[in-house]
């Protein structure tokens, strides 16, 4: 899968850009939430990160120790709690005041961006947990 490439590297490369973009996007609505007051949509976003991050330390752990059900759970997980994240950021591009056309702009393509980055989340690991199992079964 993508050029023969050695799933456990990238496996462990997603789990730490997860958490980087994890703790870039908590701190973002954080400071949103504390700009605009309480709204659903930000909490919403901060709750769907929490399960984000556990499941990236599992991810972690499991390719390091090749444990196939912890690849498992981070699958499940990302694709989850990253088709949540996407419904919620569309509702805080509708519902949080912008600033003007251009940014509307840039938040809907770096969207479209996290959009791809939800599905590559769990392409690697899965293909890593199918290598896994075969490697168990010869």
């Amino acid at each position: 899968m993508c050029l023969n490439a050695n799933q456990k590297p990238c496996c462990v490369t997603i789990a730490l850009l997860a958490i980087l973009v994890g703790i870039i996007e908590f701190s973002y609505d954080c400071i949103h939430l504390a700009l605009y007051g309480m709204n659903k949509w930000l909490v919403g976003a901060l709750i769907a990160w929490i399960p984000i991050f556990i499941a990236a330390v599992f991810l972690i752990i499991g390719t390091l120790r090749e444990i196939p059900i912890l690849l498992l759970i981070w699958v499940i997980v990302s694709l989850i709690c990253g088709v949540a994240l996407i419904i919620i950021k569309i509702g805080l591009m509708i519902y949080l005041p912008r600033l003007g056309l251009h940014v509307d702009i840039v938040v809907a393509i770096l969207n479209v961006i996290f959009l791809l980055l939800v599905f590559v989340w769990a392409a690697y690991p899965y293909a890593y947990m199918r290598e896994l199992k075969g490697q168990k079964i010869i």
